[in-house]
């Protein structure tokens, strides 16, 4: 199902929302990604939401558990796979390999307070000279090709936002 572009800023909304009504202050960043973003819909929708502390296994299991099966009572009839990282773990993962990877097919920075967007563009900027491919139930993905266009297509954004 695609959104029109009313419904998906709600929705964009809604997630916001309910991310820091949940988490509070910890909350530094939260980034939508995946095929909900680069196909415009989706069997789930992946959400990359970064914290200000690191968390243990355990408890990062079950805060992604509990935050996945309450936000779908919020939001809506959505499958979410939540990953929640501390800012350190989120940095150690901007690296191609990485599941973060698929950052360089489509992404929406939902809110920032620590400079995600910068991040993620230097680590597309690295991404994109090396030689990597992804392959998933959507096909295969030369992600470094993928990276030059979303950095053009960003770099495009935040001239004519400005």
């Amino acid at each position: 199902m695609l959104r029109d572009t009313l419904g998906k800023e709600k929705f964009y909304e809604d997630i916001l929302e309910f991310s820091k009504s949940s988490l509070g202050d910890r909350v530094v960043g939260i980034v939508l990604f995946g095929s909900y973003v680069y196909l415009g819909h989706g069997k789930d929708v992946d959400l990359l939401i970064i914290i200000s502390r690191e968390l243990d296994l355990k408890e990062k299991f079950s805060l992604e558990r509990t935050f996945s099966r309450d936000l779908r009572k919020k939001v809506g009839d959505f499958i979410f796979d939540i990953h929640i990282l501390g800012v350190k773990e989120f940095e150690e993962n901007l690296r191609p390999g990485s599941f973060l990877s698929g950052l360089a097919l489509g992404y929406e920075v939902l809110y920032d307070r620590i400079g995600l967007e910068e991040k993620i563009l230097a680590f597309l900027e690295r991404l994109s000279r090396t030689k990597y491919v992804l392959h998933n139930r959507h096909g295969s993905w030369d992600l470094s090709h993928m990276a030059r266009i979303m950095l053009k297509i960003k770099r495009k954004n935040r001239n004519v936002a400005l």
